[in-house]
């Protein structure tokens, strides 16, 4: 896990006992952004606040690829109130950012070094189980990486007409379709 960490985050590392806890930012989800950990105790990072959930928040693994693809993470959090449950019914998360960073921390539960960022990806897929005896519930989030920004424009084409639309008066295509017949290889 070293690959990319800071010199005090790698001194860490190598103590004998260490600690790697999640930090958690859910963005644009509610008037205002949720920060949770699954350390044991409250980590003030760049001048946020995250929210201690200890055992009761769990990710699933996090893999690094070669290949271009969709990577997906499962963010449960089992036993919470239902203030926290009312911000993913109340408001429209789907597409919402989620970003997941590691953090190597001390003794006292603050980062060593500068985080690792881990995953920055978009909400989707909740799942919910309401345990009414306990006003407690068990919320399950999917987040996709990135590559599915569901607002993004695909692709741009290369025609006079379509570029014309975004800049009116810009001839550059205007001879796209226009091609050199007598186009010679190699050496004469």
């Amino acid at each position: 896990m070293s690959r990319g960490l800071d010199g005090n985050s790698r001194a860490e590392l190598d103590k004998k006992y260490f600690s790697i806890v999640n930090l958690i930012q859910f963005l644009d989800v509610g008037p205002t952004p949720v920060y949770l950990t699954d350390a044991p105790a409250d980590i003030t990072w760049t001048g946020k606040t995250f929210q201690s959930m200890g055992q009761v928040l769990s990710i699933s693994d996090i893999a690094e690829e070669q290949d271009l693809k969709i990577e997906s993470i499962d963010i449960i959090l089992s036993a919470i109130d239902n203030s926290i449950v009312k911000l993913f019914l109340d408001y429209d998360y789907i597409d919402r950012r989620v970003v997941v960073h590691r953090a190597v921390v001390g003794s006292n539960y603050q980062p060593v070094g500068t985080p690792a960022l881990v995953f920055d990806g978009r909400l989707d897929q909740p799942r919910l189980v309401d345990d009414w005896q306990s006003g407690t519930a068990t919320l399950g989030v999917t987040a996709s990486s990135h590559w599915s920004d569901y607002d993004s424009t695909g692709g741009r084409h290369t025609n006079d007409t379509e570029h014309q639309v975004l800049f009116p008066g810009d001839t550059f295509f205007a001879t796209s379709t226009e091609t050199q017949k007598d186009v010679k290889w190699g050496k004469e």
